[in-house]
């Protein structure tokens, strides 16, 4: 009794707790204005304090609602409706962020996390602006708040009691489930860092050389979270549904590729205006459009606009809500941009069509291109319904037609830049480092034409530009370690290592660029020459797919935690390995789901799902062969490799600023 009396006032003061983070944040919203009205500049500083009291608060919410599900309290309707007792405990934590409401909560709490670091973060760093930029982020949590608390409350309680829950969606349990939303939460608020940053500096004037390099750290974090979550969304999707792939241009994760779009071109833009200042207002414009997007993505997924596995079913006044909220933020950030944009000029210009600024605004109108199409590929469908209730829907073939050609360019642009200098170019130099590179392009491209079945044109084309930005970054590492074991007689394992670690903000982007390529080899690879066999089959029979020879053995039940399955046995007769399918029955659901089995090297994967019977001991069964789908993963891996090196590079220059100025004789 008394153990269940705690779990009741735990609610209840989490529940309290989270309403007092609401008031707290909108005093942290309102101290800047209060302190210029009556002219207190102290008042200000009750930003600081409150952003810390803030997460505080929220985490003592957040805590409250993972003790419910810990301790499997049911009179707490949001537990009832994403738990029961059988459960794993492992799935009662990550079910804080399985429905709508708690989803909500997740972000609000990531939003108050990185409030309160940019408030420890700002202190010394710009302590005269640090109260507006904590004041923005303030605001939108009072937003986030007033959603949460008054329209999806994740405390609600549930009378009467009910003995058991409804269990959590059989699609999110699984081990994906507790990494992927938090990754992309923390990709999706993260650009809330940068876009407080620049309405501060709209709103305060401040000049756009003393800010931009500061929000470069968070713009990479912020998109390395996001990429992250992506990749981990993609491989997730990949084992647990069964269907062979990793991205169906489903709309909720066109919700997320598009921030990532605009978040990439973002990144490559403050490089461009912290080298060569320019792009100022551009870079404004950017940072309030990716995080105008971040929210898009909140409203799709939670207002029950579309239909999608990733979606949530909830009623219109929590989507009215939503669009209210973009809408009221779109309009204020962009009003405030408008009227204050013309205060943030560039002091360059490009001198030059042959330089990397350039290239890199290309690529920045490629990226947008991108976006605005993916943008129009989402939205076109819901405005048509809207206004004449005709219902369409916009698949992949329109994504692929339009998006491949722009992803080549890109892939070109990316390898040409990182060889081009700042303001202008040598073009017989050029032309010489890009010869080899060119010619082994062109190899593989006619390799792909003459050897493979290529199914589509994309196929040698991709490959030969995929192929060709890959030898230009190994050549250019090359070259520059060549000139250093030239210069300083080093062996070649320390002149690999030195060059990278002296320069590690330009190298770790080439590592970036380099998982982005094998991604590309990866998505060729898996989309245009993966093989697939549809069977009927029953012990002892034999399927043969793209060369791979597969023995059905045959089926025995399998009991889980809070599941019963019938899992299959196929043997690979190539390499005398097993791939074992199921069909799960979860104890509280009614649909069966399927759990894939996949045998995986580094060239290809065979991937075997399995359906239902078709009577007696004959089984449904789905063959994939999927060629060079490990890469995309191993890309992905890379990318963060690279990412962590150029964050370092920063850290790593401070440092070494701080040094020099510590040994330099006094004057």
């Amino acid at each position: 009794m008394s153990a269940n009396l705690l779990s009741l006032n735990l609610v209840e003061l989490g529940q309290f707790c989270a309403f007092l983070a609401m008031l707290v944040a909108l005093v942290q919203g309102l101290a800047p204005v209060g302190a210029h009205a009556f002219r207190q500049p102290r008042l200000a500083q009750i930003s600081v304090n409150a952003s810390v009291a803030v997460f505080a608060l929220t985490s003592l919410g957040g805590l409250s609602l993972i003790h419910a599900f810990v301790t499997s309290n049911f009179s707490v309707l949001y537990v009832t409706q994403n738990s029961n007792t059988l459960l794993p405990m492992f799935y009662k934590v990550a079910a804080l962020w399985g429905g709508h409401e708690g989803s909500l909560y997740l972000w609000v709490w990531v939003l108050s996390l990185y409030t309160m670091i940019v408030g420890w973060h700002g202190r010394k760093q710009y302590p005269e602006h640090l109260p507006v930029i904590l004041a923005v982020q303030g605001l939108l949590i009072v937003g986030f708040f007033g959603l949460i608390l008054f329209l999806s409350n994740p405390f609600d309680r549930s009378f009467p009691i009910p003995a058991d829950g409804r269990d959590l969606n059989p699609l999110l349990q699984d081990p994906g489930m507790v990494f992927h939303p938090p990754l992309l939460y923390l990709g999706y608020v993260g650009f809330s860092v940068p876009f407080a940053f620049a309405m501060t500096a709209l709103i305060t004037r401040w000049r756009s050389e003393l800010w931009i390099g500061l929000i470069r750290r968070w713009a990479l974090i912020a998109w390395g979270f996001l990429t992250t979550g992506i990749m981990l969304g993609g491989w997730w999707a990949y084992y647990e549904l069964g269907w062979g792939g990793y991205w169906a241009w489903d709309p909720v994760e066109n919700a997320s590729f598009m921030p990532w779009l605009l978040g990439t071109a973002l990144v490559h833009s403050i490089t461009v205006q912290d080298r060569r200042r320019m792009l100022h207002a551009w870079n404004i414009f950017l940072v309030i459009s990716t995080f105008s997007l971040s929210l898009l993505g909140t409203f799709l997924v939670r207002s029950g606009v579309l239909s999608s596995v990733h979606a949530f079913a909830v009623d219109p006044g929590r989507g009215a809500y939503i669009l209210a909220f973009m809408t009221i933020v779109l309009t204020v950030s962009f009003g405030i941009f408008m009227l204050r944009g013309r205060f943030q000029q560039a002091e360059e210009a490009i001198t030059s069509f042959m330089s990397r600024e350039s290239l890199f605004v290309w690529n920045n109108v490629m990226f947008t291109v991108a976006c605005a199409s993916v943008l129009l590929g989402t939205l076109y469908p819901l405005a048509l319904d809207a206004l004449s209730g005709q219902k369409i829907t916009v698949g992949a073939p329109y994504f692929n037609i339009v998006m491949v050609p722009i992803f080549l360019v890109i892939v070109l642009l990316m390898a040409i830049g990182p060889l081009v200098p700042w303001r202008k170019a040598n073009l017989e130099r050029l032309r010489a480092r890009l010869l080899w590179p060119l010619i082994i392009g062109i190899a593989a491209a006619l390799a792909v034409i003459f050897i493979l079945p290529a199914s589509h044109w994309t196929a040698p084309v991709a490959t030969g530009i995929a192929i060709f930005a890959l030898s230009n970054l190994i050549t250019e590492f090359a070259r520059a370690i060549r000139q250093r074991r030239l210069q300083l007689k080093e062996p070649l394992a320390r002149a690999c290592i030195k060059t990278v670690l002296g320069n590690r903000r330009h190298y770790g982007g080439m590592i970036v660029h380099f998982g982005i390529v094998i991604i590309a080899l990866g998505l060729v690879g898996s989309g245009l020459f993966k093989s697939e066999a549809a069977v009927n089959m029953s012990p002892g029979d034999e399927v043969v797919v793209a060369g791979e020879r597969l023995r059905f053995e045959g089926v025995t039940p399998k009991r889980g935690p809070n599941y019963n399955a019938m899992q299959g046995r196929l043997t690979l007769l190539n390499s005398g390995r097993d791939v074992r399918p199921e069909r799960r029955q979860y104890m509280r659901q009614e649909n069966p789901m399927t759990e894939s089995g996949i045998d995986s090297t580094l060239l290809r994967d065979v991937y075997v799902s399995m359906s239902d019977t078709t009577g007696g001991d004959r089984w449904a069964v789905h063959v994939y062969v999927n060629p060079l789908v490990r890469f995309i993963w191993v890309g992905g891996g890379i990318i963060l490799a690279g990412l962590f090196l150029s964050l370092s590079g920063r850290r790593r220059a401070r440092e070494s600023e701080a040094l020099d100025k510590a040994v330099q004789p006094a004057k």
